[in-house]
């Protein structure tokens, strides 16, 4: 599957860019400390729903297959 051969580049790249923004976080700068904090909080969530929670609904919650009966 296209989830299994993309999983470790999508993991990381975003480690990539966590990693790039963590000295702007840990910046005393009141104005974009935070923004790098916010950007960072946003990377590990959305990767973490896109790569875990995702694929694993798929898996528990099977779809739903509508029979229509011709008449």
């Amino acid at each position: 599957m296209a989830g299994e051969t993309r999983f470790l580049p999508v993991v990381l790249t975003s480690i990539t860019a966590i990693c790039g923004l963590l000295p702007i976080a840990l910046n005393p700068n009141p104005h974009i400390a935070p923004l790098a904090i916010v950007l960072i909080g946003g990377l590990i969530s959305s990767t973490i729903l896109s790569r875990i929670v995702t694929p694993a609904m798929y898996k528990l919650i099977p779809p739903q297959l509508e029979t229509h009966e011709v008449v």
